[in-house]
């Protein structure tokens, strides 16, 4: 799950570079964040399929013209986009349950950052990796 990975390393990045400052106090809330993240992207993945090895064409065959590179960023963007929906929710819900406004937890500052950030990422990457493997 190399997504996983990214998902993880661009909560972790944006907190330390760009939110936080470079403090290591914030580390933590970071990897939290980016772990819940990568828990809905999974989610999101299984629900649209994007680690089937159809995937790589964007769900469609290897001879439809449709399929391709730019079908897979498509779905990558798709996933990321419920992932990404997948997590707000989830933050409105907490913020519901404990009776607060919803940001004021250190993971959810990075929650704007990381779905402008998240959303090309991660669909130039499946991409990319639709372009180099072979379709089968």
């Amino acid at each position: 799950f190399t997504t996983s990975f990214l998902i993880l390393n661009l909560s972790v990045s944006i907190s330390f570079w760009a939110v936080h400052r470079m403090d290591f106090d914030f580390i933590g809330a970071a990897v939290s964040e980016g772990s819940l993240f990568c828990l809905l992207w999974i989610a999101a993945g299984l629900y649209n399929g994007a680690f089937l090895y159809s995937a790589v064409d964007g769900h469609y065959g290897s001879t439809d013209e449709r399929g391709g590179p730019k079908a897979a960023g498509l779905l990558g963007l798709h996933t990321f986009m419920s992932a990404s929906s997948m997590r707000i929710v989830v933050a409105l819900a907490m913020a519901v349950l404990e009776h607060r406004k919803v940001g004021l937890v250190a993971g959810e500052q990075l929650i704007p950052l990381e779905i402008a950030f998240g959303l090309l990422l991660m669909s130039m990457w499946r991409a990319l990796h639709s372009s180099y493997v072979p379709r089968v």
